[in-house]
């Protein structure tokens, strides 16, 4: 499944991802560096998209659609 997020750049050098829908909630995640923080976003995203997360039972893989702000 593809959902958006805003990727954005804060002055102390962290990134920031942030995702909202009436389905998933609104999700923000920091981290140091751009490929850390969509990895925490996306695997978030992905344990909200799942009914039983700790069934292990395969969902569709979370894409994300990055704006950059």
């Amino acid at each position: 499944m593809k959902l958006s997020c805003m990727l954005t750049h804060l002055p102390d050098g962290q990134w920031l991802a942030h995702h909202s829908s009436s389905a998933y909630g609104t999700v923000e995640k920091t981290a140091p560096t751009r490929e850390a923080v969509l990895s925490k976003l996306r695997d978030e995203l992905q344990y909200r998209s799942e009914y039983c997360p700790c069934s292990g039972a395969v969902q569709d893989t979370v894409q994300l659609l990055v704006e950059v702000d």
